[in-house]
């Protein structure tokens, strides 16, 4: 059977692999195997002390979903314990920027990432990258993996919360929340999934991130492990 002709009944819903389906993807986490690269990167640009960096990396790890800044705020109160001092966010932010970019060109490719989107490209499906990366940095960061030219639509995030993201996209391409599905990693993500009315499969690689979350597809472990439940990989 072609691909274009493929239509699962999956967890209460109708997924059509054809031009009629929305697929979003969250890119940390899901397409790129990145989150701990990350973790260590943003523990460096608050400290050197190797003590405190684990603690931030262990940290940040429970952030998942939620945007940059708020993120470097969660951080700066709960681990550092003291307002910011003037133009200290913005320095965070800065090293952050620098720093994340290049782990996430070195970090590894999700399992399956190339060989999901290639499938639904091919069925002709409507294909958006999804991030809290802010656009510049995420545009180079998907080029330098080679996952570019999958998508149709890339949109970064910033110093907002990926609910308005989510939003702002549906809006801006008139897309249809039960047209569309979200694959992504945390509970930012779903709560923004569920504040859009969109359907949503949870990735996560073992953290138990989404073992008390129900109306959900997964969680899977990766892009692979979904693509065979779904049958769209053999």
């Amino acid at each position: 059977m072609a691909v274009e002709e493929w239509k699962v009944i999956w967890k209460g819903w109708v997924m059509d692999f054809d031009n009629n389906t929305i697929f979003i993807f969250d890119v940390n986490g899901v397409l790129i195997d990145s989150n701990e690269a990350n973790a260590r990167a943003m523990a460096a640009v608050f400290t050197d002390d190797p003590q405190l960096q684990e603690r931030i990396s262990k940290y940040y790890l429970t952030l998942s979903g939620i945007d940059r800044g708020a993120k470097i705020r969660d951080i700066q109160e709960h681990l550092i314990g003291r307002p910011f001092t003037e133009n200290e966010f913005e320095l965070r932010w800065e090293g952050f920027k620098k720093l994340s970019k290049k782990t996430m060109l070195g970090a590894p490719l999700g399992q399956g990432a190339k060989e999901v989107l290639g499938k639904l490209r091919d069925a002709g499906c409507t294909l958006v990258a999804l991030s809290n990366t802010p656009s510049d940095e995420l545009g180079d960061i998907l080029a330098g993996h080679g996952l570019d030219q999958y998508f149709d639509v890339i949109r970064g995030g910033g110093n907002w919360p990926k609910a308005e993201s989510l939003l702002r996209l549906l809006e801006e391409f008139q897309f249809k929340p039960e047209d569309c599905f979200f694959l992504a990693d945390g509970k930012g993500d779903l709560k923004a999934a569920r504040a859009a009315g969109v359907p949503f499969g949870g990735i996560d690689p073992g953290t138990g991130e989404f073992d008390q979350e129900s109306g959900i597809g997964g969680p899977y472990r990766n892009l692979a492990e979904w693509g065979r439940e779904t049958g769209l990989l053999h």
